[in-house]
């Protein structure tokens, strides 16, 4: 429950599982606040739904450091994942890169770079190149 006051979640949030009719990303909640603030949070929640109806949010797809040594983009709306990863070997093969399908574990193309620019070009190319293809699984292989 968010606590006004105090401007913080409390423990008391009591959550009902959705019925098998909802979408599954969907989730009833029941939160109790101070009476005074219960027609302000019904007006702010019929706007977050408006909001929604209007225009769904942008997912800003961007490369995340996920440490010194790699880097992940995740584009949900092609359900594709491309991971660069420092090797540190010099040379051409220091920069490892790959692009998976989420849900599947070996990755549709791969390959080695000699500069992390390179190795997230090479990645995003493989991506477009594995689109751009007939829907028959074919990949854009080694880059």
């Amino acid at each position: 429950m968010w606590d006004f006051a105090a401007g913080s979640w409390s423990r008391w949030a009591s959550v009902t599982e959705p019925q098998p009719s909802q979408a599954a990303q969907l989730r009833r909640m029941t939160v109790h606040v101070p009476a005074d603030y219960s027609e302000h949070l019904r007006r702010f929640a019929r706007e977050l739904c408006a909001r929604h109806r209007a225009e769904p949010a942008q997912t800003a797809v961007k490369w995340q450091a996920l440490s010194p040594s790699a880097e992940l983009m995740v584009s949900p709306e092609r359900s594709a994942r491309r991971a660069v990863r420092d090797t540190g070997v010099p040379g051409g093969d220091r920069f490892r890169w790959t692009v998976a399908m989420l849900g599947q574990l070996d990755p549709v193309a791969e390959g080695r770079a000699e500069s992390r620019a390179e190795a997230r070009s090479l990645a995003e190319a493989a991506v477009a190149a594995f689109f751009a293809e007939p829907s028959d699984g074919g990949s854009a292989g080694d880059g």
